[in-house]
């Protein structure tokens, strides 16, 4: 509960009762609070107005730095955080831990500074090379994405880059970024990326060539460039059914409308450069998804090449329970496969994968502007090449909405030169109460308000995460291992975490938590942090030393928790 102290009685009382003591003169502010009423281990709330009542500590350190707090003066805390005051006297020396934050954050995030990720600066000229994947086609009344890739010497460009065309701005980030246009702005776009001019050219369809709806027992083949309309739900059903959509083809889904598959196979054949859109079909509105394996038996879905966009439509009744997010995903796939290659999930308002006991191989895919990307549950894993990002979008607006880049749940899974960034919550999310085995490698996380990689785990789980060759910029945390069962390791070998809240941290934010794992860094670097490496147990109040173990680890900044590791200036 919140506590103000304007306590105007003792104000008098404290300036007439002892002729030494001052008049209240720095205290009159509704924040402000007696260093007398001090409690060790609470949690206040900013603003925060420490005032100095007590004259028999003449020396005073705030996280191990002196501060001016004579007698009969205050002292304005303006960030959230962990903090230790140590008030040294005479005679004795008393030691106060309290943690202050704000009634929007105190339940996400507990003792770390209030993090909002650094703005950067978009670069209007660029040398490279600019590639666009979008629809060739187009009925009015829709939304039209489109994909840009910029690539320098055949690599995907590090950094941003100023976008615009039709109106709209936007961003290109560390080589990708979309746009969604309505058709009255889309007719023949041009668009400037970093400078570069791009002319882009779509064709009317003349209406629609296939209506869909209902159920099908026979093998649906839809032609290269087709313009397709489904009014209703679309049920695949038996061994003989299956879907097969021609390159080039526009699909238009109308509200709330899924399409199930069981016992059958869905197969989406788009080209570099004639790509196949899914998407709703009116603009500002949106479907629902795929379900796949819904009766319990292998129905599979592969696409290369496919644009989806505006899924997520149901969020009420069995959809409640889909994870986190609490809403339909693009893709519920349940003992089956999913299986995406060079894929663009753009615009959701829901999640975009939400498997079950499946197989999902995830490689040059791009996930961007969704509520998450989604949770993945008790499956294997696959995923190269592929970009994570805005969650739900990359404004640096703060939200308390379970908006993390990537859920995983109880998976083995495979992470090779990703990006996850600009998520409101973490970037990965690998938690719950069970096992499995995660390798990251060659991967960035950036931008995300909490955590670049939140990893727990419950008692008796055995678990396993590694990271290799990985950076995490410009997050609230770079990487933190969390609630944790004992056989629950975290291995972090040459990852760099860089300009970050903290750097790595052993701990959380719940009172609740068991936190037995532990966590192993080795030939890395954690530089230019508010705090490079931190371990603190919100439940007692105090650190597991032992449970973070450091081998040829740089940092900025000296600490006293683990003063052996190599200070360097960077």
């Amino acid at each position: 509960m919140k506590t103000y102290y304007i306590l105007f009685a003792s104000l008098f009382l404290l300036a007439s009762d002892c002729g030494n003591k001052p008049v209240v003169e720095e205290c009159l502010d509704d924040a402000c609070f007696m260093l007398s009423d001090l409690e060790t281990r609470v949690d206040y709330y900013l603003p925060f107005i420490l005032y100095n009542d007590k004259d028999e500590y003449p020396t005073i350190l705030l996280n191990g730095q002196v501060i001016s707090l004579d007698y009969g003066k205050s002292y304005e805390f303006t960030e959230s955080g962990f903090y230790e005051l140590e008030l040294k006297g005479n005679t004795s020396d008393d030691v106060y831990l309290f943690t202050l934050g704000t009634e929007e954050r105190e339940h996400a995030e507990w003792g770390i500074p209030q993090w909002v990720p650094k703005t950067f600066t978009a670069e209007s000229s660029f040398s490279g090379e600019v590639t666009s994947i979008y629809p060739r086609r187009y009925l009015p009344g829709i939304d039209i994405p489109f994909i840009f890739y910029a690539t320098q010497g055949g690599q995907r460009m590090e950094g941003y880059l100023e976008a615009s065309g039709a109106g709209h701005s936007f961003n290109v980030k560390h080589g990708v970024g979309s746009v969604l246009l309505s058709t009255d702005q889309a007719g023949n776009p041009q668009f400037n990326i970093g400078g570069q001019q791009v002319d882009l050219s779509l064709q009317e369809a003349a209406g629609y060539t296939h209506e869909l709806s209902g159920t099908y027992e026979e093998p649906l083949v839809i032609p290269e460039n087709s313009v397709v309309h489904i009014s209703g739900n679309v049920y695949l059903s038996g061994s003989s059914a299956s879907l097969q959509i021609g390159a080039g083809s526009l699909v238009l889904v109308d509200e709330a409308i899924n399409i199930y598959n069981d016992y059958c196979a869905i197969q989406i054949n788009g080209t570099a450069s004639n790509p196949v859109l899914i998407t709703c079909s009116e603009s500002g509105k949106y479907w629902g998804g795929f379900i796949s394996g819904q009766q319990g038996a292998p129905a599979d879905l592969t696409a290369s090449y496919a644009i989806f966009c505006r899924s997520g439509y149901h969020d009420t009744g069995e959809y409640e329970s889909w994870g986190h997010a609490r809403r339909q995903g693009l893709f519920y796939t349940v003992n089956s496969s999913l299986s995406l290659d060079h894929c663009y999930m753009t615009d959701h308002i829901g999640q975009v994968f939400y498997p079950i006991y499946a197989e999902v191989e995830l490689s040059s895919v791009l996930v961007q502007r969704a509520k998450t990307s989604g949770q993945l549950n008790y499956s294997t894993v696959t995923i190269t090449g592929s970009t994570f990002t805005d969650f739900p979008d990359d404004s640096y607006t703060y939200l308390d909405d379970d908006n993390d880049a990537l859920y995983i749940n109880h998976c083995d899974a495979r992470i090779d030169s990703c990006i996850f960034m600009f998520a409101k919550d973490d970037g990965m999310d690998s938690g719950g109460n069970d096992g499995g085995t995660v390798e990251v490698s060659n991967t960035r996380f950036e931008a995300c308000f909490h955590e670049g990689a939140a990893l727990s785990s419950v008692d008796p789980a055995v678990k396993s995460h590694t990271f290799r060759n990985c950076t995490f910029f410009n997050c609230g945390q770079g990487l933190e291992l969390g609630f944790s069962s004992p056989h629950h390791t975290v291995t972090i070998d040459n990852c760099r975490f860089l300009d970050n809240g903290i750097g790595i941290r052993y701990g959380d934010n719940y009172t609740w938590s068991s936190i037995n794992g532990t966590l192993y860094v080795n030939n890395s670097q954690s530089l230019n942090n508010s705090k490079d490496v931190w371990n603190m147990v919100r439940s007692h109040w105090s650190p597991k030393l032992d449970h973070m173990i450091f081998s040829n680890v740089q940092v900025s900044q000296q600490t006293d928790q683990y003063p052996g590791l190599e200070v360097i200036d960077n």
